[in-house]
């Protein structure tokens, strides 16, 4: 017999194949994917360092409009060199106009003669005039109070004067001693130079508290009108480029996790670069061999990572520029540092920091991975699935089939909802469904007890019946004719629905045999079809429950509006023909003979004693050692010559 594969083996090997397919493929798919993100993540932090270098640009470009206003003033003879006040007039106008100014000097000298190219003669000293040196300084406070400083010859030295600016307040007579101004490093660099010259970042040289001194970049160019020389020098507060970089240092657009900073470059090959902006207003700000660096309180951990890291040490001055990564907690950042050149001299070695989680870029990436991948797993789980539970449906539906079937031959015939996606085992399983509806319609007519004993004997019903001692029940209600002439059909149908549900489910739960209902009269046995043993004892205990469950019938909402109705009760014990009785083609199973005919003439015989229960003699014998039982009379029923004694069932004796 050769070998054959199932198709749970098929099924494996087809679902083990598309995995590897699926995963050599999402495999490839996202390595190349991941580079091109990478790639285009390059460009996108350079955008963002070109679009820092530009706000750079334009916070620097304020210092250097303000330059060329002051300038061209003064070459158009608007504002004379020499003039003091006018001088003045021109610089708080500037710089009361642009907040993020520190201060607006202009340093001046008369000239001894008129150079052709003065600006140009690097090594030529100048022809200045021993009198007539000047510096005109505009400036505000550490507590934002415009002050003015003036430094000028007097006698053989300089002296700087002050005073408050606004109002304009005359000099204080307060001398401090100075230095000639012509022989400042930047006036001196200014003439030497071509054009606008930069400065490092410095400690304002205006604030003389050094402990709270202002960090400022300044801008200076040389200026030659007729008969005088100055330089123009615009100090612009370090805060302007916090401003640029705070923001996202600090995080707050959620949507952009970049992060921003500048740095210089370290002049020693081995130190790293120092930080030029500050993270909070708090920093703390150091001089170390000359150059200033910001030492923050709470870098974000990123920041503080690549100022420890190898990325900043040994950068070009002239090009600083690198890319790199680094691991900030476990989680990996991607650096990109960009030269920054915005302000000749002054911006040599500058460098803007672009730093962002690998993930932002990532993350669409992985996305569109989840989008392939998972589903393409999620497909081969989902077919798997599918042909799990078809195999598995049909294994469901013959233990259903089995199952119902079983139920059936132990005369179960509750309804099951249960269907089955298979749809020939469904036909099937509606089909029982339809023979469990009609059987559970029949025995609705039909006690079953004895259909149980007939199917387990195996045998039809026949005609005829055999003796058996019988416990019988008749029962009826009080003045019923009365009773339904007061109400509508439909709510007498309800009502009697409500009593006949009460009592037949009662004498049920106490193993009666229901036989019949003769309008509201019911009609009950025990002891057949099925054996019961002590059935007299058990048949008081079961008119003594339904007297009690009707009164709570009558004492529920279901039953309000309408008076509470009494039940008359006759027992009788005796030997009766119990049997299947009627036409061969509809048979009846019932009780005959005189036990039978002896219950229901003590039903009716309630009436005449004023009682609601009459047992006889052999029931109250039966039932004795459990109930109270009060002798009533010796009577001759209608229809019978020998006399009988009669009982009432009072109650159980613990009662």
């Amino acid at each position: 017999m050769s070998r054959s594969i199932s198709l749970a083996q098929l099924f494996f090997a087809a679902a083990a194949l598309a995995v590897a397919v699926v995963a050599g493929a999402g495999t490839w798919f996202g390595s190349r994917s991941r580079a091109a993100a990478l790639a285009a993540s390059e460009h996108a932090r350079l955008a963002v360092a070109a679009g820092v270098e530009a706000r750079v640009a334009v916070a620097l470009g304020a210092a250097v409009d303000v330059l060329d206003h002051v300038e061209r003033a003064l070459a158009a003879g608007l504002v004379p060199a020499g003039d003091l006040r006018a001088l003045r007039a021109l610089l708080d106008t500037e710089l009361d106009g642009n907040p993020r100014l520190a201060e607006l000097t202009f340093t001046g000298a008369r000239l001894l003669a008129e150079p052709s190219d003065m600006l140009a003669a690097a090594d030529a000293p100048l022809p200045l005039a021993t009198d007539g040196r000047f510096q005109l300084s505009e400036f505000t406070t550490l507590d934002g109070q415009p002050m003015t400083a003036l430094t000028e010859r007097q006698g053989p030295a300089f002296v700087e004067r002050r005073s408050v600016r606004s109002p304009p307040g005359q000099l204080d007579p307060t001398l401090a001693d100075a230095l000639d101004p012509t022989l400042h490093p930047t006036f001196i660099a200014s003439v030497r130079g071509q054009g606008a010259v930069w400065s490092d970042l410095h400690f304002s040289e205006l604030d003389r508290a050094a402990a709270g001194a202002r960090v400022v970049l300044t801008v200076q160019k040389a200026v030659q009108v007729p008969g005088w020389f100055g330089v123009v020098r615009v100090g612009l507060l370090s805060s302007g480029l916090d401003a640029v970089t705070q923001r996202s240092l600090k995080r707050e657009d959620a949507d952009d996790p970049h992060l921003v900073a500048l740095l210089a470059v370290a002049a020693k090959p081995e130190a790293a670069a120092r930080l030029l902006t500050r993270v909070a207003a708090d920093d703390e700000l150091r001089s170390s061999d000359g150059e200033l660096q910001v030492v923050p309180r709470a870098p974000p951990p990123a920041l503080a990572a690549l100022l420890s890291s190898a990325l900043v040490r040994g950068l070009d001055p002239d090009c600083p520029a690198r890319t790199g990564s680094l691991d900030v907690a476990g989680e990996s950042w991607l650096v990109t540092l960009s030269p920054l050149s915005v302000a000749d001299g002054g911006t040599r070695g500058w460098t803007v920091a672009v730093l962002v989680p690998q993930g932002f870029y990532t993350r669409e990436l992985d996305a569109l991975g989840r989008a392939l991948i998972l589903p393409s797993a999620l497909a081969v789980a989902a077919v798997s699935a599918l042909l799990s539970a078809l195999l598995a449906a049909l294994r469901r539906g013959l233990r259903q089939l089995e199952e119902r079937t079983s139920r059936m031959r132990r005369f179960d015939f509750e309804a099951d909802a249960r269907r089955s996606p298979i749809a020939d085992v469904d036909l099937v399983l509606a089909g029982l469904e339809r023979a469990k509806t009609v059987a559970r319609a029949m025995c609705r007519y039909i006690p079953v007890p004895l259909v149980r004993g007939l199917y387990e004997r195996n045998q039809e019903p026949q005609l005829g019946g055999e003796p058996c001692e019988l416990t019988l029940l008749f029962s009826d209600i009080q003045g019923f004719t009365s009773f339904a002439e007061h109400l509508p059909p439909a709510e007498l149908a309800l009502r009697l629905g409500q009593y006949l549900q009460v009592m037949t489910a009662t004498l049920e739960r106490h193993g009666a045999t229901i036989d019949k209902y003769i309008g509201d009269a019911v009609m009950a046995f025990w002891n057949a079809p099925e054996p019961v043993a002590d059935h007299g004892a058990r048949a008081c205990r079961a008119v003594v429950a339904c007297r009690e469950a009707l009164a709570a019938l009558y004492a529920s909402p279901e039953w309000a509006g309408v008076p509470p109705l009494v039940t008359r009760f006759g027992l009788n014990a005796g030997e009766a023909l119990v049997g299947h009785f009627g036409a061969p083609t509809r048979l009846s199973y019932t009780a005959l003979g005189d036990a039978v005919n002896l219950a229901a003439r003590l039903e009716g015989a309630c009436k005449a004693y004023a009682v609601e229960v009459l047992v006889s003699a052999r029931v109250a014998q039966a039932a004795r050692q459990e109930f109270e039982l009060r002798f009533v009379d010796r009577v001759v029923v209608r229809g019978k010559t020998e006399p009988v004694d009669v009982y009432e069932l009072v109650g159980p004796k613990r009662e």
